[in-house]
């Protein structure tokens, strides 16, 4: 007997078509292993035993030292002679000239270069990176304390021996501060610290990984001005080579790139050993204990136990060049394409890579499945077949359904639709959702909705779409356990009844694992304030709405009173814990929309909308009163503090956020000038 088509499960499409489907997945399996194989086939292992070493040359910055320690564990260990590679190391010219013109100029196949790198891409020299060392780079300005400077703005005038062409990021950090680089009285560098120790200049160029030691041995107080605490947080020691290398000898680059990387891995879990064979094969220019002191500063700047060894992510090169256009380094935005290695993935640390990777995985899977239910769905439609037929094949579909279901990865339910009941689920979905299979038949998935909002939306959406993907919300268990997920729901036909396939990944930890990595993005990872760059950001906004909508706006600026004898006295360790207590302090005393950050060292700023000069003085005053009456106890010492404030009030010339902050940054200093523990309003 002839029956109308009627909508169902197409077997014939993907269940009844085994040959096709067994095709495709083998298909995809010999994809798989020959990936594999081509992977063994053409790395660096395979080539390095097929023929001789070929000799490769890299240009240090520097002289030996430990700063280039992951090259020579490389070279010991036998990682660059594994990927076929005989490696030499220059040290940098003796006469103070760029160490990348070198690599540039052909002499040498690899270098090692700070930021600077961007500037020299915008200047037309092919320079292609291919992983950072030092996540942040340890460029500083280096003064003693005798020198009676107190702040970076103190440097206009003065004398500063820089390295021509290698303190980009030094220079950067001057123009963000609105120090004029022309008002620096430029000084050659001598590499040598004697001129800084004689007074012949007042602070010179260093490296926090190196010079700080000589004066320290010395038992000279110093200062350091770091441009990190100017919102200047630029990449160090990158790696790198030229676009004509790269295409001539990709391979070449490729087992070079990942020999250093592994050379890095290791000196950083073993820095004794490596400090031995500094001592021992490149010379004892510097003692044991200067090389144990760079190793430990160089450890904080490379991250090893956090970030990925040469790990380089695209948007902060983005963010470093944007910065030399913004301070006027660079004439226009620069094109980053070719710029960064195209093999170096813009990926987080592995953990998370690791993480991610199996979520994007699993949705693939998932909304593949979810998609060719949905195919089936529609194909079904336009055949006619026998009832008996047609009958027994969508028995064997929802049967093979019911299989493919039980052993997805993924917790999986099928519902009436549009009624919510539950026809089906797997064993993941039984266990993600802790039901109980006895009262399963009176459940329904109404049941699971954080929000019953949220399932109206859904149901909206299936009004006009037969397939949705990707589509995220919050669920909750049956023991009301909240949870986020990621749903693929197709409509099918079930039990002779219109139904919801419903695919679900749960996407709790990457949905945390972002907010975490946006919250570092924004928060001074010490104290859990605001960072400078998103004070300063969150502040222009507001500063933009109070000029807009004459309203008032108010800022004040709290230093810490000799914030480095605590230091001294009491140790870093110390001194961390009263900026933790201060920033504290400070948040719960002032109103919930107020803009708490700190701005670099122990210097905080807050910024107050609504708030009128008379009010921010108060607030101020209270804040000092409430800071001088506080006694810490910090590992069995207590210690009391005092600080120092400037207030200053939004007026008709103030043109941008800076000009505020200035008035406020001039009267603290003012008020540290008078006597300290005071306030002084600009």
């Amino acid at each position: 007997m002839t029956v109308s088509p009627r909508p169902g499960i197409n077997v014939r499409g993907l269940f009844s078509r085994r040959s096709s489907s067994i095709l495709l997945l083998l298909g995809f399996l010999l994809i798989g292993l020959g990936g594999f194989l081509a992977q063994k086939a053409f790395s660096p292992e395979a080539f390095s035993g097929a023929s001789a070493l070929t000799p490769v040359t890299l240009q240090l910055k520097w002289k030996h030292q430990f700063q280039f320690a992951g090259y020579y564990a490389a070279k010991a260990q036998g990682y660059y002679q594994a990927a076929g590679l005989d490696v030499s190391f220059v040290e940098a010219p003796a006469d103070g000239s760029d160490p990348a013109l070198p690599v540039l100029k052909g002499q040498a196949d690899f270098g090692i270069a700070d930021s600077n790198l961007v500037l020299l891409r915008s200047r037309g020299y092919p320079v292609v990176v291919l992983g950072a060392i030092y996540q942040h780079s340890p460029l500083i300005f280096l003064l003693l304390q005798r020198s009676g400077i107190e702040n970076i703005h103190e440097l206009a005038g003065k004398r500063v021996m820089l390295q021509q062409g290698a303190d980009e990021a030094l220079l950067a950090y001057l123009i963000q501060e609105g120090i004029d680089p022309a008002r620096i009285i430029h000084v050659p560098h001598s590499f040598d610290l004697q001129p800084l120790i004689k007074g012949e200049v007042d602070a010179i160029s260093a490296y926090s990984t190196d010079e700080p030691f000589y004066l320290k041995q010395a038992g000279l107080e110093y200062l350091i001005f770091n441009p990190r605490a100017g919102g200047i947080d630029f990449y160090g020691d990158s790696l790198f080579t030229t676009e004509q290398q790269l295409r001539q000898h990709p391979e070449r680059v490729k087992a070079f790139r990942e020999a250093s990387l592994k050379g890095w891995a290791y000196a950083m879990q073993h820095s004794e050993e490596m400090i031995d064979l500094i001592l021992q094969e490149y010379g004892d220019r510097l003692d044991r204990a200067h090389l144990q002191f760079e190793a430990e500063q160089s450890r904080r700047l490379i991250l090893p136990n956090t970030v990925e060894t040469g790990y380089m992510n695209p948007g902060r090169w983005r963010a470093i060049a944007d910065v030399y256009t913004h301070l006027g380094m660079l004439p226009k935005p620069l094109d980053l394409t070719g710029f960064l290695y195209e093999t170096q993935a813009p990926s987080p640390p592995p953990w998370v890579y690791v993480a991610l990777g199996l979520a994007l995985t699993l949705l693939t899977i998932v909304s593949w499945i979810a998609w060719r239910f949905y195919q089936l769905q529609r194909s079904l439609r336009y055949e006619i077949a026998e009832r008996i037929q047609v009958e027994k094949e969508l028995q064997a579909s929802e049967k093979r359904a019911r299989v493919l279901a039980d052993h997805a990865p993924f917790p999986v339910i099928i519902t009436v639709w549009p009624t919510g009941q539950i026809l089906y689920v797997n064993y993941q979905a039984l266990q993600k959702f802790e039901l109980d299979p006895q009262t399963l038949p009176a459940t329904t998935i109404l049941n699971f909705y954080g929000e019953p909002t949220d399932r109206q939306r859904l149901l909206k959406a299936l009004e006009h779409e037969d397939f949705i993907q990707n589509w995220q919300l919050q669920l909750q268990s049956a023991t009301g356990k909240p949870f986020w997920a990621n749903l693929s729901i197709s409509k099918i036909e079930f039990d002779h009844q219109r139904a919801l396939f419903t695919a679900v990944v749960d996407i709790t930890e990457q949905r945390q694992l972002q907010k975490r990595l946006t919250r570092l993005a924004i928060t001074d990872d010490l104290t859990g304030l605001y960072n400078r760059r998103y004070f300063m950001q969150r502040g222009t906004e507001e500063f933009n709405r109070a000029v807009r909508y004459p309203t008032a706006l108010s800022v004040l600026m709290l230093d810490i009173d000799h914030f480095k004898l605590i230091n001294d006295h009491h140790g870093h360790e110390a001194g961390d814990r009263v900026l933790r207590h201060l920033a504290q302090l400070i948040q719960e005393n002032v109103r919930p929309f107020d803009l708490v950050g700190r701005l670099g060292g122990e210097e905080f700023a807050v910024l107050l909308p609504n708030c009128a000069l008379a009010e921010a003085i108060d607030l101020a005053e209270r804040l000092r009163y409430l800071a001088q009456q506080e006694c810490w106890s910090v590992e069995e010492a207590d210690i009391s503090i005092s600080v120092s404030g400037g207030v200053a009030s939004l007026t008709p010339e103030m043109d941008n956020l800076k000009a505020l902050l200035k008035q406020a940054d001039q009267a603290l200093y003012q008020a540290k000038r008078d006597g300290r523990n005071r306030v002084i309003a600009g």
